[in-house]
């Protein structure tokens, strides 16, 4: 039997992601986050890779499970003037935060069909992340001036 080098150790181990919009993406399980009980309406999809957009406050989410399933991401207190999420206590300790420090809030957005200049961002169900632990959640929040469906111009975001 072969043991393993310390330097083969100190590396994070590493996997292939596959996704139809990026093609194989080579990570280390590190960039990986955990999303415990999955997304709505996706339960199933617990491991994703948050990509870099091309610009400024984007992202994509990038399901490790399933290939075809990536999302755009904005930062919502970029694109959006006023916005506020507030998270319980609950919410922080599932996520292994101690405080809002600790946090990053991204918002889903839909591409609208082709020849319409305008997408739409989910700022009620924000996607809130603690990078430290790896750890994600999506939370409904209540009653508020935030909606699903907050246009933004797709020039802002591409």
């Amino acid at each position: 039997m072969t043991l393993p080098s310390p330097v083969e150790l100190a590396m994070p181990a590493r996997r292939v992601v596959r996704s139809e919009l990026f093609g194989a993406l080579e990570l280390s399980d590190s960039d990986i986050i955990e999303f415990s009980d999955g997304l709505l309406g996706f339960p199933e999809c617990r491991s994703w890779a948050l990509l870099p957009g091309t610009k400024t406050g984007t992202a994509w989410l990038q399901s490790a499970d399933h290939a075809a399933l990536v999302f755009l991401l904005v930062d919502p207190f970029i694109f959006v003037d006023g916005y506020s999420a507030e998270l319980s206590d609950g919410e922080f300790r599932r996520l292994q935060a101690k405080d809002a420090s600790e946090i990053a809030v991204f918002s889903i957005v839909t591409l609208p069909p082709p020849g319409h200049p305008t997408c739409t961002a989910n700022l009620q169900g924000p996607i809130v992340l603690n990078f430290n632990a790896r750890r994600g959640l999506q939370v409904v929040l209540g009653e508020g001036p935030f909606g699903v469906r907050t246009p933004i111009p797709m020039s802002a975001l591409l």
